[in-house]
């Protein structure tokens, strides 16, 4: 999540255009999964952050047949937050 916050207000400080444009963030956010993108709620077109956390941490584990410490190391957080994560979001495996 901090991550991502920095990311935002680095594409604020350094953007030209009045609004962050895509070529602004990071690859890796960029680069998404466009599915990911898709999964806004209806009609407003807004994804809570948790939500995209949650899809991101979950695709990760799929993609990695559930090893948690692999999807951790690829996700770039701590295998401890990974698992309150997962225990947020009440995935069982």
């Amino acid at each position: 999540m901090r991550e991502l916050e920095n990311s935002l207000e680095r594409a604020c400080a350094l953007g030209t255009a009045s609004q962050i444009q895509i070529r602004d963030l990071p690859t890796q956010i960029h680069s998404a999964p466009i599915d990911l993108m898709a999964a806004s709620q209806p009609g407003n077109g807004i994804v809570p952050m948790a939500e995209l956390e949650k899809q991101t941490i979950l695709n990760a584990l799929t993609q990695v047949n559930g090893d948690k410490m692999l999807a951790a190391r690829l996700l770039g957080i701590g295998k401890t937050t990974l698992y309150r994560k997962l225990k947020e979001y009440q995935f069982q495996n």
